[in-house]
């Protein structure tokens, strides 16, 4: 299961992007960029409406791991002016005092299964935009499986029978340079969930000898594909 890749002409932007509330938002949260080739999430013209991950155990070295998060980066940018500050002729402050820097993410789930309830989870992070950021040029992180929620899901039985819809909304909360708290916009990204199978992948013994387990272009085995082998590379 392959999220689906759109290019995104001029400014068409945001990915289920929430109604603005009666606060002055500057700080705005934009569509979700596509991993790209090299996992770098730098082409900010190519972006994913969704995504995939499949809980299948595997074993490499003769350890057993699922995978249990999903990084995602997300455009933003700053609607803030930058205005320099002077003294007696002599500019004391650049500007920078409108530069916004991002202290915490809040994520809040909804989920198809209903026999898991998944609470709001807040994660410690630090991301900076400066007063009049371009979404072309600034983008921020986000691990939309926090751990709580991946540890319900992988304990969960319906994953096993059919694919769960998970929509993590996230929220990013900070402070300006010059002082003052600041948020975001809420943005929603939904990931399809599902367990392949029960059973360990075992790359290592599977034919024709050589495989490895497939991690896709972010190296994450299940990222929007199933847990599978691959030939590995010389």
């Amino acid at each position: 299961m392959s999220p689906r890749s759109m290019r995104m002409p001029g400014l068409v932007a945001a990915l289920l992007l929430s109604a603005c509330s009666a606060d002055d938002l500057n700080i705005i949260v934009l569509s979700a960029r596509a991993p790209g080739k090299q996992c770098d999430f730098s082409d900010n013209t190519i972006y994913v409406s969704r995504g995939s991950l499949d809980f299948r155990p595997y074993t490499e070295a003769g350890v057993t791991t699922v995978t249990r998060r999903y990084y995602q980066v997300f455009s933003w940018e700053s609607n803030l002016t930058s205005t320099p500050i002077s003294v007696g002729g002599q500019v004391i402050d650049p500007g920078a005092g409108n530069t916004f820097i991002t202290d915490s993410a809040v994520y809040s789930y909804q989920y198809s299964d209903p026999s898991i309830t998944l609470p709001n989870e807040t994660a410690n992070m630090r991301a900076v935009i400066t007063a009049g950021g371009t979404a072309s040029d600034n983008s921020v992180p986000a691990d939309l499986l926090q751990p709580n929620a991946a540890a319900a899901i992988i304990g969960s039985t319906a994953i096993d029978s059919a694919a769960q819809t998970l929509v993590v909304t996230l929220q990013y909360f900070g402070r300006l340079a010059a002082g003052g708290s600041k948020n975001t916009n809420k943005v929603s990204f939904p990931l399809t969930l599902y367990r392949s199978s029960t059973t360990p992948l075992d790359c290592s013994t599977v034919l024709p000898p050589g495989q490895t387990v497939s991690g896709g272009a972010c190296g994450v085995p299940g990222r929007d594909q199933n847990v599978s082998c691959v030939a590995a590379t010389p």
